[in-house]
């Protein structure tokens, strides 16, 4: 007669062992997936609010959007400076957490700013400026379809010019054919390599985008028209 009292044989042992394998592998990619699914969700948010302050921006100046950089100077010290569109914009939102997408932190170390003159607070997230400034708002010619912000990338220690994140904070270069590229997935000679493509399409696979309307959404390719309000 059989002894009740054993346990488990070891080819049990080692089915039960592989199934919690098998299961564990299907179950994590969608834990993961939900996770980051609500980190694009909650920068979806963040870029809603940022269109919000876009448009009171537009309002308290005459129809216009800020520039990418401004040169100044301070004015209790008189030493020049550089104030960025965050700082533009930032009265509107007071919070400096909506700036920074929950998938790709901000670090405050001067190592990791675009430049030791740019003041706080930073961000992950790229302002389209190159056809934004200096157009009227009655010159739009597509305002449901002109993207103004878009996911960005951040590292640490990558700032300086000609650093992983200086293009976060000069832009002058970043036509409509490159940022299309770059949501595109492709590599362009302005300081965009691979590694920054990754980071800017850190919601598995998509780039989150804001609209000149304030509208939001995951986007996977774009074209150069996205970005050219009053040449579309």
């Amino acid at each position: 007669m059989r002894d009740s009292n054993l346990g488990f044989t070891l080819v049990e042992v080692l089915v039960v062992v592989a199934i919690i394998v098998v299961l564990a592998g299907i179950l994590f990619p969608v834990f993961f997936g939900a996770e980051e699914k609500s980190r694009q969700v909650a920068c979806l948010s963040n870029l809603r609010q940022l269109g919000h302050a876009f448009a009171m921006y537009r309002n308290d100046y005459d129809g216009y959007m800020p520039y990418m950089v401004l040169a100044g100077r301070d004015p209790v010290t008189k030493t020049l400076t550089y104030y960025r569109w965050i700082n533009a914009i930032y009265p509107y939102v007071k919070n400096a957490e909506v700036f920074a997408c929950p998938s790709c932190p901000v670090y405050t170390d001067p190592a990791s700013r675009p430049t030791v003159l740019a003041p706080l607070p930073e961000t992950s997230y790229f302002y389209c400026s190159y056809y934004m400034t200096d157009v009227h708002v009655s010159s739009i010619k597509d305002v449901s379809g002109t993207i103004v912000l878009m996911d960005g990338w951040y590292f640490r220690g990558g700032g300086g010019v000609g650093g992983a994140n200086y293009p976060m904070f000069w832009a002058n270069l970043a036509d409509a054919t490159y940022m299309a590229d770059w949501i595109n997935w492709r590599v362009t000679p302005y300081y965009v390599d691979g590694m920054v493509l990754e980071r800017l399409h850190r919601h598995n696979g998509g780039v989150n985008v804001s609209y000149y309307d304030g509208h939001c959404k995951l986007v996977k390719s774009a074209r150069p028209q996205d970005f050219t309000p009053a040449t579309d």
